[in-house]
């Protein structure tokens, strides 16, 4: 019997950087208490999974129940029997914390030391809450924000000098970006205060800055992460970043250990199926500064924004190297028909517009019921009832398993 699309529903992550109305509006829900919406969830991550709609299971326990026909022979024994990708809709109200991932022997060794060390998973000081790496991709749902990699070292230089007090730091800088990073990050509060209280004077009593500029952001860290006259490290990051700005439809890929923090916009972004988070950053959270020293890449980064790619077929896609996940995206009228091909692996089907019918099953998508996830193994074609986007989670080209 042939396999059928399963309806599903994302489970929203309330954190405080989150916006009130973005998804409320796009789950068509009313948001009562006006609080942060932050993320959609949709996926099988043990934090969140979504639920099956009309019914009371979970798409971990769908999976966990039979992976071999869920997740298919291929992709069950190449990610243990767990569905590989984490799909996300975000809206970024207040700058996110500056980050990096770890790569996959970094998790599996930090996962291990933590469980040796009998830190709970759940602990705020915990680095690594599970063995996977997490790198990402991010989508512009529209005009987003972020940081992304460190500047060239000539760059950073003209902060040095312009910013007041910066030119200390200097021959920090000849020694080379980790050298210049390694003193602020490892630096006392006291020295950071000395180096930032300056600046954090010009940006009070000035304003109108674009949000290209440094002085935009950091002002608004300023506002949002000052306490009791004590500022924040994350600021020099702002000015040693590169500040990209995506319009609707582009996206940015986040390999291991490159640094990020999203700023303002609403977005998806597809990842490995992990919570590993290294912070550096514009956060109250914990911050564990040698083992973000000994991952982070310090290298000069020059952004590359993605446009979707023609193919296959009718979907354009993102690519990316990550085995763990790829993503695509499709127009098309009503009247004609969206297939998604799922020969080795499961995928995630996401509607942004519009309207879709899946025959066989009478399975619809519509803006109250966004999202399905199709099994392996299969060809699902879907009416077009009125013109639509769709989004395509998948599996990413996968390295041969070794022969046994």
């Amino acid at each position: 019997m042939p396999k059928q699309p399963t309806a599903i529903e994302g489970i929203l992550q309330s954190y405080a950087w989150g916006g009130t109305q973005f998804l409320a509006e796009f789950l068509q829900q009313p948001n009562p208490s006006q609080g942060p919406q932050a993320e959609l969830w949709l996926g099988a991550h043990p934090k969140g999974p979504a639920k099956v709609v009309g019914s009371e299971t979970t798409l971990d326990v769908l999976i966990d129940e039979n992976p071999q026909q869920m997740l298919g022979p291929t992709v069950a024994a190449r990610f243990s029997a767990t569905l590989p990708f984490l799909f996300k809709v975000l809206d970024v109200r207040e700058m996110l914390s500056i980050q990096i991932h770890p790569t996959k022997a970094a998790a599996e060794a930090g996962f291990a030391r933590e469980e040796a060390a009998g830190i709970p998973r759940t602990a705020d000081h915990r680095n690594y809450r599970d063995p996977n790496h997490k790198p990402e991709l991010g989508v512009a749902l529209t005009d987003f924000y972020l940081l992304h990699g460190f500047r060239n070292p000539d760059e950073i230089r003209q902060t040095l000098q312009s910013v007041p007090g910066w030119q200390a730091l200097e021959p920090y800088l000849r020694r080379g970006i980790p050298e210049l990073y390694r003193y602020v990050m490892e630096a006392g509060q006291d020295r950071v205060d000395e180096l930032l209280h300056p600046l954090a004077g010009q940006l009070r009593n000035t304003s109108g800055h674009d949000r290209s500029t440094p002085a935009f952001w950091a002002r608004r860290a300023l506002e949002q992460y000052t306490r009791e006259g004590h500022y924040d490290r994350g600021i020099f990051s702002i000015y040693w970043f590169n500040i990209v700005h995506l319009r609707p439809g582009e996206g940015i890929f986040q390999d291991a250990g490159i640094p990020h923090a999203y700023l303002a916009g609403s977005c998806l972004e597809l990842m490995a199926n992990s919570d590993n988070v290294l912070r550096g950053g514009l956060t109250p959270k914990h911050i564990d500064v040698p083992e973000l020293l000994a991952h982070i890449d310090c290298s000069a980064v020059t952004p590359q924004i993605l446009q979707p790619a023609p193919g296959p077929g009718d979907w354009k896609h993102y690519p990316t190297p990550a085995p763990d996940f790829s993503l695509s995206l499709q127009d098309a009228t009503a009247g004609d028909r969206v297939t998604a091909d799922c020969p080795l692996g499961p995928a995630i089907l996401l509607l942004l517009d519009g309207q879709v019918k899946h025959e066989a099953s009478g399975l619809q998508l519509h803006t109250r019921q966004r999202a399905a996830f199709l099994p392996a193994g299969e060809s699902y074609s879907f009416e077009v009832t009125a013109d639509c986007r769709v989004y395509l989670a998948a599996v990413g080209e996968m390295p041969r398993l070794p022969k046994q």
